[in-house]
């Protein structure tokens, strides 16, 4: 009686963490998390993570006459993409995502350590055109702030990528 118990309990588990993992989008193409924290009073970190595939098919997309031939190119076009598409806006003014690092792997992360805000800023707007061009694509933004706590919001198409939060 008891070992036919603990089987039960162990099929019951498995079928649980089965069911679990169907729903988990751990280097999936069409999903990215993209993490902003508020380090100090006036700066944030932004950082973005996808699959490796998803960003190299926003650079061939994007720099199709100057296609990349090393890591190191590839991790400049990925930075110059990212620059020009990631919009953070706050006060009808654009906020520079200044330097940014580039981790290859699987899952790729581009990190910009030290946003700067602008004084009395109250409320941002991200739009994350960054990977907008993948089919069906969804970002999770997640925002820490010491006072707000954590916010989280979903960008696909139906918001155009877009999300307005607070920052305060």
């Amino acid at each position: 009686m008891g070992n036919i118990r603990i089987l039960t309990s162990k099929v019951v588990v498995f079928i649980a963490l089965m069911c679990c993992s169907i729903s988990v989008h751990a280097h999936g193409f069409d999903y990215s998390v993209l993490r902003l924290s508020k380090m100090s009073e006036h700066t944030l970190s932004l950082t973005l993570t996808s699959s490796l595939d998803a960003f190299r098919k926003e650079v061939r997309q994007h720099f199709s006459k100057s296609p990349y031939a090393t890591p190191e190119e590839f991790n400049e076009q990925l930075l110059a993409h990212i620059k020009k598409t990631l919009l953070l806006t706050g006060e009808n003014k654009q906020i520079a995502l200044g330097e940014g690092t580039v981790t290859l792997g699987h899952e790729t992360s581009v990190v910009f350590r030290s946003v700067t805000l602008p004084k009395n800023l109250r409320k941002i707007t991200l739009t994350n055109g960054a990977v907008k061009d993948i089919y069906r694509h969804a970002t999770k933004l997640i925002v820490t702030a010491e006072k707000t706590g954590t916010q989280t919001h979903i960008l696909n198409k139906s918001n155009d990528f877009t999300a307005t939060f607070f920052v305060e």
